[in-house]
């Protein structure tokens, strides 16, 4: 194991000059981020594909601690040839701003909303994936609220979302490790919490993700948010039986981090959501299952 990581920094020194920024982990290619202004602060964003006539943009939010070409890198092009897809790279999060302040929930709902109005998008599904499936669930409640000037979404999607009750797993002192970037092993045990299938977790996979840690330069973010009180009094709980658009809650059959059991309550209270589960999938299927994961999206917003 010593050897490994030793052989990962030095590869780390050598060839970071020569990775591929438009790529997910797994080193397939991405187009170039868009950037807007959104409050002042610059958002990165990926929109690929093409929205037929009358269908509604998809809009994507990732989880704590990461990025839109990390949760989603695999599935954005096989979601593109259908949808067209924004994918962003939430404020605090990927290559947006990081401004100094105390990040949580209703500071994501926030910057979304505007985001839509500065894009000009009022026609759209929501999907959220870990405390962006959080994010989504809260921004659907909200909008759905009497008197709201929020852009309502059509569609929600749920991909393994903490949020339902207070999450142990993001707020919890000794959880977070696998968002550390001090080393590249720590950077591996992350991996190793979020995948069912391990043997994904290569010397070159390991690499590009420290790589874009490092990058985001996103720690300061990350623990404001986990350290914020503020954010434990943001749960859904109740509030979750008001989203009364379509929703499909979708789980990683063997998430080790938000267990199936919180999707199954998501589903019971939300009426008439739908709850499926990919099989051989961790906490992120989006990027584990693309295949699995793009079909259940696409059975579900092509259900009339």
């Amino acid at each position: 194991m010593m050897k490994t990581r030793l052989c990962l920094a030095a590869c780390l020194l050598t060839s970071s000059a020569a990775f591929a920024q438009n790529a997910d982990i797994f080193g397939h290619p991405l187009p170039a981020q868009k950037h807007t202004s959104v409050f002042g602060q610059e958002i990165a964003y990926y929109d690929m594909g093409t929205a037929k006539a009358g269908e509604p943009v998809l809009v994507l939010l990732h989880g704590y601690g990461s990025q839109a070409d990390v949760d989603f890198g695999p599935s954005l092009p096989l979601l593109a040839k259908r949808y067209r897809v924004i994918a962003l790279d939430q404020i605090g999060a990927g290559q947006s701003a990081k401004p100094l302040i105390a990040y949580r929930v209703q500071t994501y709902v926030e910057f979304l909303a505007e985001f839509l109005r500065t894009q000009s998008i009022t026609h759209f599904d929501l999907l959220g994936e870990s405390l962006g499936g959080w994010t989504a669930a809260a921004y659907a409640q909200q909008s759905l609220v009497s008197g709201s000037t929020l852009p309502k979404p059509t569609r929600l999607i749920l991909e393994d979302a903490v949020g339902l009750s207070l999450p142990e797993t993001v707020l919890s002192s000794g959880a977070s490790v696998h968002f550390s970037v001090s080393t590249v092993g720590e950077v591996v045990t992350g991996l190793r919490a979020v995948f069912y299938n391990k043997s994904l977790i290569t010397e070159e996979v390991a690499r590009r993700r420290f790589i874009t840690k490092l990058a985001a330069n996103d720690a300061l973010a990350t623990s404001a948010f986990s350290g914020n009180p503020a954010v434990r009094g943001e749960a859904l709980g109740e509030k979750a039986s008001s989203i009364t658009i379509p929703t499909l809650v979708v789980w990683g059959a063997q998430d080790p981090l938000v267990p199936l059991s919180t999707g199954q309550a998501y589903a019971k209270a939300i009426p008439q959501a739908k709850l499926v589960t990919i099989d051989e999938s961790g906490h992120v299927p989006s990027l584990e299952q693309p295949q699995r994961f793009v079909k259940a999206v696409e059975d579900f917003l092509n259900t009339k």
